[in-house]
């Protein structure tokens, strides 16, 4: 179990998640051994676009970077409304970011990595949606049509389809 020992905090809309998104990656975290903290708006019951119910443990406003060794954000239609300018999202990611550690986004989420300015300079993948696009060329990233990008600690992935690879790379990521 490479990961034993390694807390991981995956943030997920409240709503309007995409499951695989969520499911497939805390899948292949915890096959290695990592332990899953949820986080949302708020400490409640988040529903995923197919169905599942996934219970929050702790609000985003309460996340301290320090607590985790990485964070990884799932996306879902809901990610611009819920995410992209939440200040505490925002600020949250880019301490994880500062303290040397993984951070991962998928699908239209990866936009928080961009309003956290860690997309300078770099390669990013997004789900296609023109509104995501400009943000992260505006935050001076490179976009790529790439469906996963893996830049040292950094991870993005375009979409649902990604999101066993997505894992795959976090626990990668997580574990060197």
């Amino acid at each position: 179990m490479k990961l034993s020992g390694k807390k991981v905090l995956m943030v997920v809309p409240h709503s309007q998640f995409r499951d695989e998104e969520y499911f497939q990656p805390r899948k292949a975290l915890e096959a290695e051994g990592a332990k899953i903290t949820v986080a949302s708006s708020a400490v409640r019951a988040c529903h995923g676009v197919q169905g599942a119910t996934v219970q929050s443990e702790i609000t985003i406003a309460d996340a301290k970077a320090d607590d985790f060794d990485g964070i990884v954000i799932c996306g879902g239609t809901s990610a611009p409304d819920f995410f992209w300018n939440d200040k505490k999202l925002i600020e949250l990611v880019a301490a994880v970011a500062a303290a040397g550690k993984v951070v991962a986004a998928i699908s239209l989420s990866t936009v928080v990595l961009a309003k956290a300015k860690l997309l300078a300079g770099k390669k990013a993948t997004v789900y296609y949606l023109p509104q995501a696009l400009q943000e992260l060329k505006t935050a001076g990233a490179t976009y790529v049509t790439d469906p996963l990008v893996v830049q040292e600690k950094l991870i993005l992935a375009e979409g649902p389809a990604e999101a066993a690879r997505f894992g795959q790379a976090i626990a990668t990521a997580l574990g060197n």
